[in-house]
């Protein structure tokens, strides 16, 4: 009796090893794509597909064995070509994710440096339209003043003219305060800073006046020539000028009800002259006492 023939194995692995191979190479790629892709955004996820435009790739029969640098490895043969690309191509994607501007520009296919340059441009015209803002909100506030200043004025010189004062008072304005300008000479005498008995009747007018704008800021400022002077009471005629605004806001504040917070003192000397120094005249006009009544919208930033 014939011996039975015993079949013999197939050498290598069953062919079904090689489809389910390869599905688990599909599978392996599909999932890496899928972690990638969970950590971007749309535009991250445009990268990634971008990426794929210049790979190719094609499934042999080969048995997989491994994945060695980067790339899947069957039977000697390598079947995704490019994946050492597409790896670089998501792992730059992932990077820039820190980079919002890199992803513009890579989302919306512009070129770095030209966008660079629409950024600087925009930049700067943003500045210019903020400056042209602001200038145009600071005209506006002194339109405003200038307003609130016109009306005052004329309140002003109305009751100056009540008071038969308007011809020792010089007044103007302009769109912070409206300024009452007095010569020394009517309220000191020469080279002192205390008030003369016949201005009293005249501050007290200016009083009366003020106390209607009470609730404004109201700068009292000293003023004399350029002619030195040194005595045993005033070292200069800064100490000159502070103490003649000094008593005058004294005389001001014990005669008339204002705001003592609201008030305001300083001295310049012969700082700021409002004529020339070299004639009597001149100097005689710099010795002065200038109130300054500033208007609501000034008031209100001092």
């Amino acid at each position: 009796m014939a011996k039975r023939r015993e079949e013999q194995p197939d050498e290598g692995s069953p062919a079904w090893m090689s489809t389910f191979s390869d599905l688990m190479n599909l599978l392996l790629c599909f999932f890496v794509l899928l972690f990638a892709s969970s950590t971007m955004d749309e535009g991250k996820i445009q990268q990634i597909a971008a990426s794929f435009q210049n790979i190719s790739f094609s499934i042999f029969n080969q048995t997989s064995q491994m994945i060695q640098n980067g790339q899947m490895v069957s039977g000697g043969v390598t079947q995704l070509e490019n994946v050492n690309s597409m790896m670089d191509q998501v792992g730059k994607a992932v990077d820039n994710s820190h980079g919002e501007d890199s992803k513009a520009e890579v989302s919306n296919g512009q070129n770095p440096e030209s966008s660079e340059d629409g950024q600087a441009g925009g930049m700067t015209s943003a500045q210019e339209n903020e400056n042209l803002d602001v200038e145009e909100l600071q005209n506006q506030m002194e339109q405003a003043g200038l307003e609130q200043s016109a009306e005052m004025y004329q309140q002003v010189s109305e009751a100056l003219e009540s008071y038969t004062i308007d011809e020792r008072v010089q007044i103007d304005y302009n769109y912070q305060y409206v300024e009452l300008d007095m010569n020394g000479a009517l309220l000191f005498d020469t080279g002192d800073a205390e008030l003369k008995e016949e201005s009293y009747a005249f501050m007290d007018k200016i009083a009366a006046i003020l106390v209607t704008y009470r609730d404004s800021i109201i700068e009292i400022e000293g003023h004399t020539d350029n002619v030195p002077i040194h005595t045993f009471k005033y070292e200069s005629n800064r100490y000159l000028s502070t103490a003649r605004a000094t008593n005058v806001y004294e005389y001001l504040m014990e005669h008339a009800d204002l705001i003592d917070e609201n008030m305001k003192v300083a001295g310049y000397g012969e700082s700021r002259p409002v004529a020339s120094n070299d004639t009597e005249e001149g100097r005689a006009r710099n010795r002065r006492v200038v109130i300054k009544i500033y208007n609501q919208l000034s008031s209100s930033q001092e």
